[in-house]
């Protein structure tokens, strides 16, 4: 299928761009860059530096990528090596921004991740897959965010903390320590509110199996051979400074 770009849009040399895309008004990609397949590029959107989109995203207007690390009085900042990766089937909202690696070698972003309005991914944060961070949500530079990591409106995480799997961020809370998997935290600072057990139930997973991960967080049973169980125990021991139940 061939592709759609429009007459204002500008393509440096050196951009490789594959088949079936949409590229809109006035955006902007640079040399370096290389897309994939049926991506949609949404006018006035910004694309630069060492970028690699996969297949089948849609960044709607304005998007901001690969523009260099904010890295406040030391300078905003583009690695000689590294790259942005986005994988496949990600939806990147207005005002999005997503900056350069500064420390390690990829910013990256999976698949099927949502990314509403006004969310930033700063320098060197990796993201899983099916990740959603609600409108005007922040997360500092260095953190990782696991598989189906919820981040609500207006939420912010301080810089190089990781959220594990299928955790949730309340409204308008401040992270400061890791979050371990599958757990609900609020507040400023965040605080641990219950297991998301709602999440874990749209995954398919059992309430049994949710009951017994449960009982493990708040000290009261639990068998260690199950499979969230494991998941939980062993990112406790792999992350220092988690947040845990009072």
């Amino acid at each position: 299928m061939a592709n759609r770009i429009h007459s204002t849009a500008l393509l440096e040399p050196g951009v490789e761009v594959g088949d079936g895309n949409i590229i809109e008004e006035h955006a902007i990609i640079r040399s370096g860059v290389r897309i994939g397949d049926g991506n949609r590029i949404g006018p006035f959107s910004l694309i630069e530096h060492r970028v690699e989109l996969g297949d089948g995203n849609t960044l709607h207007g304005y998007a901001s990528i690969g523009t260099p690390g904010e890295m406040g009085s030391k300078g905003d900042q583009i690695a000689e090596t590294g790259a942005v990766s986005i994988g496949n089937e990600n939806v990147i909202r207005e005002f999005v921004t997503v900056n350069f690696p500064v420390r390690r070698t990829l910013t990256a972003i999976g698949n099927n991740c949502y990314l509403m309005a006004r969310t930033h991914i700063p320098h060197d944060a990796r993201l899983g897959d099916s990740v959603v961070m609600a409108t005007n949500s922040l997360i500092g530079g260095g953190c990782s965010l696991e598989n189906h990591v919820y981040v609500g409106l207006n939420a912010h995480v301080h810089q190089w903390v990781v959220i594990g799997e299928g955790a949730m961020l309340g409204m308008s809370s401040a992270t400061v320590k890791s979050v371990p998997p599958f757990c609900t935290v609020a507040g400023v600072p965040s605080r641990f509110l219950k297991i998301n057990r709602e999440g874990l139930r749209r995954r398919g997973i059992p309430d049994e199996e949710i009951d017994r991960l449960e009982a493990y967080v708040l000290g009261s049973g639990g068998d260690a051979t199950d499979r969230l169980i494991k998941i939980y125990a062993n990112f406790i021991q792999e992350n220092e400074r988690c947040l845990e139940p009072a």
